[in-house]
């Protein structure tokens, strides 16, 4: 009787996942499909046009995004020297866009790696500590989700001043919680992994073991949470220096831009508005296109292990 032939491998995708990389390694643009690969392609063009407008601002532009010109004020786009047109006191809106990025998208960045370190590290000292220590921090987390984050940002930024660091801290402390709630429950479910029980029969101390096995062994749902952070604070941001407790006035910021444009609103200048909002919507909706993907394959590497 002849023998069977072995079954066939249902494709090379779950292939590549089963035996290739894991964890942030298994990012593989391909495995979303055609529609998904071309998404997360143009959702990194997007952000690396962005990144690099903001990195060559100086040299992009003549204008100084803070010096006003009461010979040109509230030009339309397209106007020979001013492409973006100016705003009410005659500032160059292309200049204040590129130098805008710079503040908007640093304070995503900063904010967003201060908001996962923090999250990170109490949630992965909730999962190993004491249940005193656990329930302090785990209570502490959902009672602030209880509450309305950007007014309490707001309370933070107001009370303390308007400054970029003001505007980081005040990120970090009001969107902590999800984070650190995440990674208490992935480092809770590693713990009784044969790999941590070898540790501890080692002699490892707690510290130890924690940032040498644990906390590496969630990175990858960490990381994915980690860009839905980033997009949170460039939103965050926008909206406290659209109330004028963000970035100082003296920094062009996108938010900034869209507090000063409220007066052109209704006086047909719709430019001065749809401007930054366009930009502050496309860096947000790149980042999550991003962050989408890297929790889909995040998800797929975690069935794996």
């Amino acid at each position: 009787m002849v023998g069977r032939e072995p079954p066939r491998q249902r494709g090379t995708a779950a292939a590549t996942v089963r035996g290739g990389p894991r964890g942030l390694l298994a990012v593989r643009l391909p495995a979303a499909g055609r529609a998904g690969g071309a998404a997360i392609a143009a959702a990194c063009a997007a952000l690396a046009l962005m990144a690099a407008a903001a990195l060559l601002a100086p040299w992009l532009t003549a204008h100084d995004p803070v010096a006003t010109d009461t010979s040109a004020v509230s030009l339309p786009p397209g106007t020979p020297g001013h492409p973006l047109g100016t705003d009410a006191l005659g500032r160059d809106l292309a200049a204040r866009m590129l130098f805008g990025a710079r503040s908007s998208l640093l304070v995503g960045v900063v904010a967003g790696a201060a908001t996962v370190v923090l999250g990170t590290l109490l949630g992965g000292l909730a999962a190993v500590a004491p249940r005193p220590v656990d329930a302090l921090i785990t209570r502490t987390a959902d009672a602030l989700l209880a509450l309305p984050l950007v007014l309490v940002a707001m309370a933070i930024a107001a009370v303390a001043g308007s400054s970029f660091g003001t505007v980081v801290a005040a990120i970090a402390a009001t969107a902590w919680m999800p984070v650190a709630l995440i990674a208490r429950a992935e480092v809770g479910a590693l713990r009784e992994r044969p790999f941590v029980r070898a540790a501890r029969g080692l002699g490892l101390s707690r510290t130890r073991v924690l940032t040498r096995h644990l906390l590496p062994g969630a990175l990858p749902p960490i990381a994915a949470i980690a860009a839905f952070e980033v997009g949170h604070a460039v939103l965050t941001e926008s909206t406290l220096s659209f109330l004028g407790i963000g970035v100082p006035a003296n920094r062009p910021s996108w938010g900034g831009l869209l507090a000063d444009a409220r007066s052109q609103m209704l006086s047909g200048q719709w430019y001065a508005v749809a401007v930054p909002a366009a930009a502050i919507v496309a860096a947000i909706i790149a980042v999550n296109v991003l962050a989408t993907a890297f929790d889909r394959h995040a998800a797929a590497a975690g069935r794996t292990w």
